[in-house]
């Protein structure tokens, strides 16, 4: 795909619903409302537990973070990227133990779980 730009704008069919605008309980669209509703359901964090678009989408952002090397520079640089601030001690504690207990393909898993997170799925 050659547009990477995001729009404010799309078609969305209101006979045949994306079934993955529906997961994330996206509004009906033959009703109006005047505010969106905020809701979370349990198959949400499904989707980001199985999803292949997930895991898929890990193992690249593994690949662009880099993550041979020291650790915590590592936890630091994916921190800056995927919530535009600094890791506090405590979450490059913990995410150096992860790393380290994980030894099958444990940055995937480790950003799986930064991924699902509350502060990246509703940053703003």
């Amino acid at each position: 795909v050659e547009n990477k730009r995001r729009t404010v704008y799309g078609f969305v069919s209101r006979k045949d619903l994306d079934p993955l605008l529906a997961l994330f309980d996206f509004p009906n669209p033959n009703a109006t409302s005047e505010q969106r509703i905020v809701t979370t359901v349990p198959l949400q964090g499904l989707f980001f537990l199985n999803s292949p678009l997930m895991v898929n989408q890990t193992e690249a952002l593994a690949e662009r973070i880099g993550s041979a090397g020291d650790p915590a520079a590592s936890i630091q640089k994916t921190y800056r990227l995927l919530f535009g601030r600094a890791a506090t001690p405590q979450e490059i504690a913990l995410g150096t133990e992860f790393l380290k207990s994980n030894k099958d393909q444990p940055w995937p898993k480790y950003l799986q779980v930064l991924l699902s997170s509350n502060e990246f799925i509703f940053i703003g």
